[in-house]
C-alpha cells in the first residue's frame, strides 16, 4: 500500500514485482559483499557459513533450509494462513540463497590483498544495503524472505512495531546456531565488526529505509494478512 496526495492506494502487481526484484538484488548484493569481505556477515548468513563449516555441505544449502524453516514458523504466528504468500516467500528465499552464493563468489577475488579498513567499509555498506532492501520488500507487502517476514511478524505481534526489537529477536536465534557450531568445531566464521553492526543496528537501518527510501510505501501489520 502507498500514500499519495492524501489518499491510500493498493500497489499494482507490476509495482509489487518491481519492488520485489529491486529488493532481491539489493539484499543479495549486500549479503554477498559482507560474506566476501569476511569482516563479519549478517547473523543468518554467518550461521549458514558455520553450519557449512561443521557439515562440509554448501553454504547455499543452509541458506535455503533456514528460509524453509522460517516459513514454517511464520505459519504459527499469523492469524490467517495464506498458502500462496507462504509459497512465494519460500521461492524468494531459494532465489535469495542462489543470488547470495553467486554474488559472494563474484566478489571474493576483489578482496584478495585489500587492506582491512576498505574491507570493513565495504562490509558495513553491504550490511546497510541488506537493511534498506528489507525495508522496501516489507512495505511492498508482496513476497519476502521468510526470515525477513519473521522479523516483520515479530515486530508487529510482540514489539508494537519496533523494527530494532523485532530484528534483535530474530538475530538471537541465528547467533545461537553459530555458537553451537563453534562449540562443535572450535571455529567461529564470518563473525566480526559487520556482524555486530548488523546485530545491534540493522533494525535502525530498516527504520531509516522506512523514512527515506520510497517514503510513499506504507507498512501493513503482517499478522493480519
Amino acid at each position: 500500500m502507498y500514500y499519495s496526495n492524501g489518499e491510500y492506494f493498493e500497489l499494482t502487481f507490476k509495482q509489487k514485482l518491481s519492488y520485489f526484484f529491486i529488493s532481491l538484488v539489493i539484499i543479495s548484493l549486500g549479503n554477498g559483499l559482507s560474506i566476501a569481505a569476511a569482516m563479519g556477515a549478517a547473523p543468518w548468513s554467518a550461521s549458514a557459513v558455520n553450519l557449512a563449516n561443521v557439515t562440509h555441505l554448501p553454504t547455499m544449502l543452509f541458506l535455503a533450509i533456514e528460509a524453509i524453516l522460517a516459513a514454517v514458523v511464520n505459519l504459527f504466528l499469523v492469524e490467517h494462513i495464506n498458502w500462496q504468500r507462504t509459497c512465494g516467500n519460500i521461492i524468494f528465499g531459494l532465489l535469495f540463497s542462489l543470488f547470495v552464493a553467486e554474488f559472494a563468489n563474484l566478489f571474493r577475488p576483489l578482496f584478495v590483498g585489500l587492506a582491512t579498513i576498505p574491507k570493513v567499509i565495504i562490509d558495513l555498506f553491504g550490511i546497510w544495503c541488506i537493511g534498506i532492501g528489507i525495508s522496501v520488500i516489507q512495505r511492498a507487502n508482496f513476497v519476502l524472505h521468510p526470515l525477513d517476514n519473521l522479523t516483520n511478524v515479530a515486530r508487529f505481534k510482540f514489539f508494537h512495531g519496533s523494527a530494532p526489537l523485532g530484528q534483535l529477536s530474530n538475530f538471537v536465534i541465528a547467533v545461537s546456531i553459530s555458537l553451537v557450531c563453534w562449540a562443535m568445531s572450535g571455529q567461529l566464521l564470518s563473525y566480526g565488526i559487520g556482524t555486530a553492526y548488523c546485530f545491534f543496528l540493522q533494525g535502525n537501518n530498516i527504520a531509516w529505509g522506512d523514512r527515506h527510501l520510497f517514503k510513499h510505501l506504507l507498512h501493513i501489520d503482517p499478522t493480519k494478512i
